[in-house]
């Protein structure tokens, strides 16, 4: 990281305590006269290494005391209502007959055909209701 000087960091914070909408102009201008060799840097690299930094702290402070997790919301209990074992089993011969059939499928033309017949499936489960 690059060094910074503590008096134009010093100056930096407050001349921001005193004016925060003070210009990246106007606080170079006040820290070259603080530190000569701060004329070296171009305005971008000044405000990356000290008033960006002092706002970047400033903002820690305040905003890491309110993050936090918050309680995991809990998950509302959904009514099922329970099919007749006789549909249940149907339906579950439908979804297994599906899966077999998928499994079964050796080449991308027999999962097509598996596929594009889907709604024979389909029949199944409604027939079973």
């Amino acid at each position: 990281m690059a060094q910074t000087d503590p008096k134009v960091m010093a100056f930096v914070e407050n001349a921001l305590k005193k004016n925060p909408k003070i210009g990246v102009q106007e606080l170079f201008d006040g820290a070259r006269k603080v530190s000569s060799p701060i004329g070296k840097l171009t305005r971008r690299q000044f405000h990356a290494r000290y008033p960006l930094q002092v706002k970047r702290r400033k903002t820690q402070g305040a905003t890491s005391r309110k993050r936090g997790r918050k309680p995991a919301a809990k998950p509302t209990p959904t009514r099922r209502r329970k099919a007749p074992e006789g549909q249940r089993d149907a339906v579950r011969q439908a979804f297994l007959q599906f899966a077999t059939d998928m499994a079964a499928a050796d080449d991308r033309k027999d999962l097509v055909k598996v596929l594009a017949g889907v709604d024979r499936y389909v029949d199944l489960v409604i027939k079973a209701k």
